[in-house]
């Protein structure tokens, strides 16, 4: 008796997976060198608000992709819209909970964090852009025979 194979045919929700595993880690080493960086420019002040922008921006980044990996499985179009949206609504909740949050925090240094949540922002979107090079899923369905012109 033989176990049956997992279809290799990637779902939906694969890309995500792989810009998420293709963006995490190097987004979070440029954020802790942003944090050295802003805390020998700035002082010991920029660590804490440094900080806080490196967790709240791969927070941000990395719960959205691992939410839609895990939430678009069909191929439909206006499913995968529908989740996306609602996934992007929660973040932008979430991101509002942290500003009003730390609003008035005298220890936080507002330069350093929107300095360091750029840098995470920018090397975020290149890397998960490469991932999604790299993995090479089909967006469209390869015809089944070849093509025929009239």
């Amino acid at each position: 008796m033989t176990d049956p194979q997992p279809s290799a045919a990637p779902h939906a929700g694969a890309p995500f997976g792989a810009m998420l595993r293709g963006a995490l880690a190097p987004s979070a080493v440029a954020g802790v060198l942003a944090v050295v960086v802003l805390a020998v420019v700035r002082g010991a002040d920029a660590i804490a608000g440094g900080s806080l922008g490196l967790v709240v921006s791969l927070g941000f980044f990395a719960s959205g992709m691992f939410l839609l990996s895990r939430l678009v499985r069909d191929a439909n179009p206006t499913a995968f819209f529908a989740v996306a949206m609602a996934v992007y609504l929660g973040q932008v909740f979430l991101l509002l909970l942290v500003i009003i949050a730390f609003k008035d925090a005298s220890w936080v240094d507002g330069p350093a964090l929107g300095i360091v949540a750029f840098v995470v922002t920018i090397v975020w979107q290149v890397f998960a852009m490469r991932a999604l090079r790299r993995a090479r899923v089909p967006v469209y369905d390869l015809p089944d025979g070849p093509e025929e012109r009239s």
